[in-house]
């Protein structure tokens, strides 16, 4: 194979054609020719002798080794920016930055109580926050995009190299909407809940907490039905709005919806638990990393 060369703009120009799923879009998001994304992504098809967009496919996808590029293709570009906010934070003799990864806002809310202690010891860190998919959180802490990790605890389930602590702990409940037979229940118990049919995140999207969430319904007695998984949360509200089938939500998430609309219902005497936890990699040794988890309250010990 020929000598590969690889540049940032031409991983960006990937990266974001696999987003756009479209030449056009994406050249004007990168305000170059089309010509020049189509010459780009040929130049990296050449290099490696494969073929990753299926142009025949509309919208363009990747093939599967274009999946592989593009997973390989977003770490580089994350680690490439990380660089460059550290770079510049060490020109401007600022603090150094504290990368933290989230998944959900409930993961920041459980954060934000313990944010002022933070602060008052620490009043000049900057933290520098990012949504990512609850599947990739333990990889990308490993490969050091991020310091910090806030996430349910299956994230980290079985990686010795990835320490936790929690923030919060919790149960699982069942979210329903008002056209469910189960509305106007306080209260659901195991044999109510798995008559139903059920909804949840695609093991796509939150990886090893989906089977998990299998296991314990399994620890409660019972196979889950479940009818359908997406990709993310406004999906599973959507359709838990309009077809009368049940999800999973942690007990302290917030809905965007009235009482009228949907209910967030515990479910009783089940394994479906929770905790919220920061997790990080054993051997950081970012400063801001320390000093961060030294101003967090008394009972969050390393």
């Amino acid at each position: 194979m020929e000598a590969i060369e690889m540049n940032i703009e031409k991983i960006k120009y990937f990266i974001d054609l696999v987003e756009c799923k479209n030449f056009t879009e994406t050249a004007k998001k990168n305000f170059v020719s089309q010509t020049t994304i189509s010459q780009q992504i040929a130049s990296i098809e050449k290099a490696f002798d494969l073929k990753l967009i299926d142009r025949k496919h509309m919208p363009i996808e990747p093939t599967s080794a274009g999946w592989t590029f593009y997973r390989e293709a977003l770490v580089i570009w994350k680690q490439y920016n990380r660089m460059q906010k550290t770079m510049l934070d060490f020109k401007r003799n600022q603090p150094q930055l504290l990368s933290v990864a989230y998944t959900t806002m409930t993961d920041i809310q459980s954060l934000l109580p313990h944010m002022p202690k933070v602060n008052e010891k620490h009043p000049h860190m900057r933290l520098d926050l990012t949504k990512v998919t609850l599947k990739d959180m333990t990889a990308y802490l490993e490969k050091g995009l991020y310091d910090l990790a806030i996430a349910v605890d299956s994230a980290f389930v079985g990686n010795d190299q990835i320490v936790t602590q929690t923030l919060y702990s919790g149960r699982y409940c069942a979210v329903v909407s008002r056209k469910h037979p189960l509305f106007n229940h306080e209260t659901i118990s195991k044999e109510e809940l798995y008559k139903h049919p059920l909804i949840m995140l695609h093991s796509n999207t939150i990886g090893n907490t989906y089977h998990l969430m299998i296991e314990h319904a399994i620890e409660d007695g019972y196979e889950p039905n479940i009818v359908r998984t997406v990709e993310d949360v406004e999906t599973e509200l959507f359709h838990i709005l309009t077809d009368q089938v049940i999800g999973f939500f942690p007990d302290n998430y917030q809905l965007n919806h009235s009482n009228d609309e949907l209910r967030l219902i515990p479910l009783k005497d089940s394994k479906h638990t929770f905790k919220i936890v920061i997790g990080y990699l054993k051997g950081n040794d970012n400063p801001a990393l320390t000093s961060f988890m030294n101003g967090m309250p008394d009972w969050f010990s390393q």
